[in-house]
């Protein structure tokens, strides 16, 4: 005996559906859109720190200058790996990665041009001993030591560098700020 009621799983509307679908599909892509900004904000972060290290050596007269090259060389490789989802970066992000990333390539270039001084020293020393002895008190690079104007513009990339950060925590700093802020309103008591 059928009462003529059949159970039935009750199942929203097929545009509900679809349109369930498409929200997921939002949610997903914006995930990842955030993850890629994360992964870049850390890999910029630990390339920054580097750089920073970096900067303090070239200003040690007894740094390896071919060390100091081959570590500047894997930091710009990490800005290249920030930058490398450029597309989905923040602006934010985009511009402190520019910033450091050419203040990184600037000392590349300037810790690549001792290390060819430093070879072209070390040849012409054992070639000829008066020759490097007559110009050794005038050129600081044959003994590994920077030049008044590559010191001038290790300064400048310091300084350049630090005004990046500076404007990157402070970004951080308000946006953990805004965070707390919206968090605090909507605790509870229990």
């Amino acid at each position: 005996m059928s009462t003529g009621k059949t159970s039935r799983n009750a199942q929203p509307p097929f545009g509900a559906r679809i349109a369930l679908a498409i929200a997921a599909a939002v949610l997903v892509l914006i995930a990842g859109v955030a993850g890629a900004n994360l992964s870049a904000t850390v890999t910029f972060n630990r390339a920054t720190a580097s750089l920073k290290a970096n900067i303090k050596a070239a200003q040690d007269e007894s740094t390896d200058m071919d060390t100091l090259n081959a570590q500047q060389q894997q930091t710009d490789a990490q800005f290249a790996e920030a930058n490398s989802m450029r597309a989905v970066l923040l602006p934010q992000i985009k511009d402190a990665i520019d910033a450091n990333a050419a203040a990184s390539a600037q000392l590349t270039k300037i810790t690549l041009q001792q290390v060819e001084a430093q070879r072209n020293g070390t040849d012409a020393q054992n070639s000829t001993d008066a020759q490097s002895s007559s110009t050794s008190n005038g050129n600081a690079t044959k003994s590994g030591n920077l030049t008044d104007e590559q010191k001038k513009q290790v300064e400048e990339l310091m300084k350049a560098n630090q005004q990046s950060t500076d404007t990157q925590a402070n970004t951080d700093t308000s946006n953990q700020k805004a965070e707390q802020n919206a968090g605090s309103g909507a605790s509870k008591p229990w």
